[in-house]
């Protein structure tokens, strides 16, 4: 009887346990207990030239909202927080969706997710004391959501305080105060010589001072951007109407309303002129080489600036393989695959010390919208293919499979292979993802610095390419998929990821399970014994009751 009452103690453990078990999980999810970054961040009291960098509350609560889709579905550490790969992941997506901003230090460059931090975007930025803090937390615990839009919060407001020391250049090109109120036409001025100083590239810690070399750099770029910049007349009008908007019916403007100007100017510019990129990609379309494959043979491109007074179209065989736009699995037919042409750096403008305003990803969407509907980080090929919603061919799903079958039965969203299976199915919108270090996309003028190399195609090797050109060839790739272009090579954009749903188990929670694992194996073992001691004791057709005081 005493060993029957252990283990009728037992089976109470585990009853008292199992009812507040998923509860347990459910309360214990993430929260950290130190004291939350935002606070220790206003505790360091900026001041001087970074008293404008701290983000305000209305600024982080936007932010984390924005990014709370993407945040559930990426895969996370043992506190439910995000590692440095994927903090730096996210944060890049954000500003390209949000901006067009490719911010220098979270963009992949050609690398792996996980090869720098995404504070290095604060190197030599804000104090040091800044750069830590952050460091610090992303090492020992991650970022959580509020923490990951804490720092995009501060990353915008370092892009502000720089977009006012441009503003002040500005003023001081045309010899006006700060101080001075101006009329309509003076803000005109003073705002189109800043943006001139903005799409022409001019790096604003340059602009600092007020002497002399400022203002002449500032007026020279607003007397070249006609000449160099074709929608200049249409930036002008962009800018009037953010005027109108930020400060309606306002005939005097002081420096802070410009600056207000100026700042939702930077922060809608990259959207606004994501119509130029429509435009070229809808160009490039329009030379196809097949239908819905997203690639156009190297001639026609050529052919394009040739004869069709598309100059543009003029990269070089060297640069356009640095960037990853060319597709070589056909040597005799070199093809140029559109959106990674598109979304490549020798379509950025308006350089500034912090980032590069470059094409929106439209394939960035679509991979929104899944997660959005998955609200996970990996999920069945089945699942995919429902919540994409898109009709696909055996080939394109039969991939899919593959990527599933390489993972142990699901397919992480947040990889190359995935990323990879979604060009086959978007083509036209989504780029080929190469593996790390086999491309380096550099920007036009970084190439020609380091490579030593002219960006641009001379008129005899475009020509060459022209008469070199076969006949156009019947697709030799596998029907639905878009090339030959497919290896079963991966990379997760989150590499040390745990495997299971472990993953996202904060600690005590498993220790909790461990508990409960560790009464249950009591339980049977207590029932073994009493088996082996009283078998007659235990023969009923049904399970004996519990009773828990």
């Amino acid at each position: 009887m005493m060993l029957k009452s252990y283990v009728l103690s037992a089976l109470c453990a585990v009853y008292a346990i199992l009812p507040t078990f998923g509860q347990f999980l459910a309360e214990s999810s993430v929260p950290l207990q130190e004291q939350q970054i935002l606070q220790k961040l206003k505790e360091l009291q900026l001041g001087g030239d970074h008293e404008h960098i701290m983000p305000s509350d209305a600024r982080i609560a936007k932010l984390q909202q924005e990014l709370s889709t993407i945040y559930t579905a990426l895969p996370k550490n043992s506190r439910g927080a995000l590692r440095l790969s994927t903090a730096r992941y996210v944060l890049h997506r954000l500003f390209v969706q949000r901006h067009g901003w490719h911010f220098k230090g979270l963009a992949p460059e050609g690398d792996t997710w996980d090869s720098t931090s995404p504070t290095h975007a604060l190197t030599n930025r804000v104090p040091e004391a800044v750069t830590a803090l952050f460091q610090q937390h992303l090492d020992k615990h991650g970022l959580n959501l509020k923490d990951l839009a804490t720092l995009g919060a501060l990353l915008e407001n370092m892009v502000h305080s720089e977009a006012d020391v441009r503003l002040a250049a500005a003023f001081n090109a045309w010899d006006l105060p700060l101080a001075t109120k101006l009329n309509l036409n003076e803000s005109t001025a003073v705002l189109e010589t800043y943006m001139a100083s903005f799409v022409m590239g001019s790096d604003a810690q340059q602009l600092r001072s007020n002497g002399m070399a400022s203002k002449t750099t500032m007026l020279q770029k607003l007397h070249d951007v006609a000449e160099q910049y074709p929608t200049w007349p249409n930036t002008q009008s962009f800018l009037q109407m953010i005027r109108q908007e930020v400060t309606p019916d306002r005939a005097n403007f002081s420096f802070p309303d410009l600056s207000a100007v100026v700042a939702e100017a930077g922060e809608r510019y990259g959207r606004w002129q994501s119509h130029e990129c429509s435009e070229l990609k809808h160009q490039l379309l329009e030379h196809e080489e097949h239908p819905n494959t997203g690639r156009v043979r190297l001639s026609e491109f050529y052919a394009m600036a040739l004869h069709g007074g598309h100059w543009q179209f003029s990269e070089s065989v060297a640069y356009l393989r640095q960037l990853g736009a060319l597709d070589e699995s056909d040597p005799e037919v070199i093809r140029v695959i559109v959106p990674n042409y598109i979304l490549g750096p020798s379509n950025c403008i308006a350089s500034s010390g912090y980032f590069a305003v470059c094409c929106i990803d439209e394939c960035d969407a679509k991979l929104r919208a899944l997660e959005w509907s998955l609200e996970r980080s990996q999920a069945s090929p089945d699942a995919i293919m429902a919540a994409l919603n898109v009709s696909t061919s055996r080939a394109v799903q039969k991939k899919l499979r593959e990527v599933a079958k390489h993972h142990g039965g699901e397919v992480p969203l947040h990889g190359r292979l995935f990323a990879q299976w979604m060009h086959h199915v978007y083509p036209q919108e989504c780029p080929f993802p190469h593996m790390s270090g086999t491309i380096n996309p550099l920007h036009p003028e970084i190439f020609e610095e380091e490579v030593g190399q002219s960006v641009g195609a001379s008129k005899e090797e475009m020509q060459q390419h022209l008469e070199n050109a076969k006949w156009r060839k019947a697709p030799n790739f596998e029907e639905g998929l878009c090339s030959n272009m497919w290896t079963m090579e991966e990379e997760l954009v989150d590499p040390v990821r745990d495997n299971g749903p472990a993953s996202v188990w904060p600690r005590g929670a498993l220790r909790g399970l461990a508990l409960a694992t560790a009464v249950g194996s009591l339980v049977l073992t207590m029932a073994k014994l009493m088996t082996n001691v009283r078998p007659e004791s235990w023969k009923s057709s049904t399970a004996p009751k519990v009773y828990c005081v």
